[in-house]
């Protein structure tokens, strides 16, 4: 219960300070670290060892690829959250994603109110299970499948 609320929280301020596609950091104080999909290994390590703010990470390009890292016990989940009414067609495509490889999927709300008409921004929740390793593999297929990335974008990495 504990970390259903802290994932709210997190989630709510995400929302206002994360991925999203109108955000404008130009202020050098604020710029969140950038990375290429190479390096997200790293980045998952230091979640790993709890050596990030929070329980989580997530990636972005732009503000609307943006997928989120979640450690369930010694697993990964990999999570996104349509907040922009440009990012709500993502939804079927990771669903597919997930079909296609063999991966459940769960859609759930963490009560963030998104940038359209909705009560509630969806989340969609893959259920990777997945080690560090697995789960950079991963997230390379959606950023270049699904979101059309590649090896040379640049991430912000967020919080």
């Amino acid at each position: 219960m504990k970390s259903i609320i802290r994932m709210g929280i997190l989630s709510g301020f995400l929302s206002l300070f994360g991925c999203t596609n109108n955000a404008s950091l130009t202020d050098s104080s604020i710029r969140a670290k950038q990375i290429v999909i190479t390096e997200l290994n790293g980045q998952l390590k230091l979640l790993d060892q709890h050596k990030t703010e929070f329980d989580l990470i997530g990636i972005t390009s732009n503000g609307i690829d943006c997928i989120y890292f979640v450690k369930d016990s010694n697993k990964f989940q990999i999570e996104f959250e349509a907040m922009g009414n440009d990012q709500i067609q993502f939804i079927d495509k990771l669903k597919a994603f997930a079909s296609q490889n063999g991966y459940a999927t769960q859609m759930k709300t963490y009560g963030n109110k998104p940038q359209y008409d909705a009560p509630e921004a969806p989340v969609l929740k893959i259920l990777t299970n997945s080690d560090i390793e697995e789960t950079a593999v991963i997230a390379q297929k959606i950023q270049r499948d699904v979101f059309g990335n590649n090896e040379e974008t640049k991430y912000d990495v967020v919080p």
